[in-house]
């Protein structure tokens, strides 16, 4: 390789010139984040049983459930949770389970509930799979509005959900803290008792007059006609004139014996402050293979386009901002390699001469170039453990340079020409570098190609010391 360097220079600047613009550019692509990505392999099985109490759930749907989901293979465990009116069961699957089949692993959860639903007593609802877990919310705003109401946030901020979401790169949205409206029925018991109805009668009407059912149709002639019969509520005086009928045959409107209301669900379940005022929290989550500096960006001028064109008085305000740390990493970094650049030519021109601590920092940078090409089109991504590999790598680059170089300077001051002292150096440092090579990947392989989620984890650290492994032999 050596020999036929020095035979086609014209090549191998060209070779270095792709390196070199291509590295710039993939860096600038590819994508960025703080952590590299990890698939969560479990999922979460939720059913709502009404009016049953934490026992009868526990009997009459969490054991049934549990039973069911043991038989699908390839579980890690399972841990349940049954509440007053719900069951939470917790599916984990074996850290070995290939990502690629792990959809398929969902699909024989889905049928396997599927199959025991019929088991379940009348009560209670269909259970629900939830299996996305993997979302990353890296960005975590708070809005806070003096002056204004629950019902408005809610408004400003489902808005604001709208606007955020649309952003090519968002993947999800949350918002917390929110307040659940309801509606209040407060029923006057005394004239309850005078007419002669029970409260469930009243919660039966009203269930079955706002339920959307089909009403049918009639032909008229050629014309075929739907028939419409408005039942749904639109407003609180919709709920007042419904006409209830007592037992002894009278009839009555709800408004007559009950004070309706609009109020929000107490106690509320999520309540989120901000420096002691009232505020809700809106989580930012980005989509697998996009740049989280360049997602971040878009976000942060989209907030304050937001918040310009918001009422006076609406304010967001940053919690955590992944953006930062991942910018404030990727700059570490950059000073580390032109740290160890600077220091590598410094201390090898005193040593060994100006020339080859020039030569010796200049194939370092390139080399790290070139790694972010091969991270680029191997999917990779620049996050923590792909830095920290970069790190690694380049003292074991720098370690190998001097050896080679310094070969060549012994075989120069012996009176060897210097062609014959460029392919004399590399030909008697060939095998002892491919050992080093061979160490260096065996050493990170068995972590890298791990079946479970820390080979997930660390599957750049294997592509970057790999890359300049091959460099150095």
């Amino acid at each position: 390789m050596a020999e036929y360097a020095l035979e086609n220079k014209a090549l191998i600047k060209l070779f270095i010139a792709f390196l070199v613009i291509g590295g710039l550019w993939s860096f600038y692509s590819m994508s960025k984040m703080e952590d590299p990505e990890i698939t969560v392999k479990q999922a979460l099985v939720m059913t709502v049983y009404p009016g049953a109490t934490a026992h009868q759930v526990e009997l009459e749907v969490s054991d049934k459930l549990e039973k069911a989901i043991r038989q699908m293979g390839d579980i890690d465990y399972i841990e349940s949770k049954s509440l007053n009116d719900l069951s939470l069961i917790k599916v984990v699957l074996k850290t070995t389970v290939p990502n690629g089949e792990l959809e398929q692993k969902w699909d024989i959860l889905r049928k396997k509930i599927v199959d025991v639903h019929t088991q379940l007593p009348t009560g209670a609802s269909v259970p629900m799979v939830l299996d996305d877990f993997s979302a990353v919310y890296g960005m975590f705003y708070t809005l806070t509005a003096d002056g204004f109401s629950d019902s408005d946030m809610i408004r400003y901020t489902n808005f604001i959900q709208r606007e955020l979401i649309n952003i090519e790169g968002i993947r999800n949205v949350q918002i917390y803290g929110t307040a659940t409206p309801c509606i209040n029925v407060n029923i006057d018991s005394k004239e309850m008792a005078r007419l002669g109805i029970s409260p469930i009668e009243i919660l039966m009407t009203l269930q079955d007059q706002n339920r959307t059912v089909y009403s049918g149709f009639f032909n008229s002639g050629d014309e075929r006609m739907k028939v419409m019969v408005p039942g749904n509520f639109r407003d609180l005086e919709d709920i007042r004139n419904l006409v209830l009928k007592g037992h002894d045959g009278n009839t009555f409107t709800l408004g007559n014996i009950a004070d309706i209301e609009e109020d929000y669900e107490k106690p509320q379940r999520n309540k989120m402050k901000y420096d002691g005022k009232r505020a809700y929290g809106i989580a930012i989550a980005m989509e697998s293979g996009y740049d989280i500096l360049k997602i971040g960006k878009t976000v942060t001028e989209k907030i304050e386009e937001l918040e310009n064109g918001l009422p006076s008085g609406f304010k967001f305000n940053k919690v955590f901002y992944q953006p930062e740390r991942v910018s404030d990493a990727i700059d570490t970094f950059i000073v580390n390699l032109i740290e160890s650049v600077l220091i590598v030519i410094v201390i090898l021109m005193l040593t060994m001469g100006f020339r080859s601590g020039v030569i010796i920092g200049t194939g370092l940078v390139i080399t790290v170039l070139g790694s972010f090409v091969v991270l680029y089109f191997f999917d990779g991504t620049l996050q923590r453990v792909s830095l920290g590999a970069f790190i690694v790598a380049m003292g074991m680059l720098v370690d190998n340079a001097i050896v080679v170089v310094d070969g060549i300077l012994v075989d120069s001051a012996r009176g060897m020409k210097k062609p014959q002292s460029l392919v004399h150096t590399a030909n008697i440092t060939a095998r002892p570098l491919l050992g080093a090579t061979l160490i260096a990947i065996i050493a990170f392989m068995p972590v890298s190609l791990s079946p479970d989620m820390a080979g997930e984890y660390a599957r750049d650290l294997f592509i970057v010391l790999a890359r300049n492994s091959r460099s150095r032999s």
